[in-house]
């Protein structure tokens, strides 16, 4: 039994190139949604337990966000989570945070950017030096930024806060 070879023209090569890479689009579009976000919560797959911070904690985060610079410089339409976590037994355990409009807390919305810290450096906030404490987080891999955001939106709504680029990292 001989097989037939078949002959490709310019025509068909172009027409099955195209093809392939359409297929490729269409499989990537099904396969990456549903690969999971990395963001919070999700390494266990299930429900998210958040352990309250103590009312002193409360305060003094609340005291050193009141009192910096950067919330007059949020945008009115803007929205940052502050979020904190720590460890127990040997695993990451999130704790309440609070969610930071250009008026001080909101008691609901949704975020354009979550600033994630450990809870160990609320004990370093004395009211006035919370850059030099998300500075030091971060020095420390304590702390990272996550946004659903592409960059260049989150540029353009948040260019009043270039200012304090350095203290937050974003």
């Amino acid at each position: 039994m001989k097989k037939k070879k078949i002959k490709l023209n310019k025509k068909n090569k172009r027409w099955l190139i195209i093809s392939g890479i359409v297929i490729l689009i269409v499989v990537l579009i099904i396969v990456i949604p549903k690969l999971g976000n990395t963001g919070i919560g999700s390494e266990g797959g299930g429900q998210v337990k958040i352990t309250p911070l103590s009312q002193e904690q409360i305060n003094i985060v609340g005291q050193a966000v009141l009192s910096s610079d950067f919330i007059e410089d949020l945008p009115k339409n803007g929205a940052i989570a502050l979020q904190f976590y720590d460890f127990k037994d040997g695993q990451r355990v999130w704790q309440s945070g609070f969610l930071i409009g250009q008026k001080g807390f909101l008691a609901s919305g949704t975020p354009d950017l979550v600033l994630i810290m450990h809870a160990k450096y609320i004990s370093y906030l004395d009211g006035t030096n919370l850059c030099e404490v998300v500075q030091a987080a971060q020095v420390n891999n304590d702390m990272w930024v996550e946004s659903q955001e592409s960059n260049a939106k989150l540029f353009l709504k948040y260019a009043g806060m270039m200012k304090h680029r350095d203290c937050f990292g974003f």
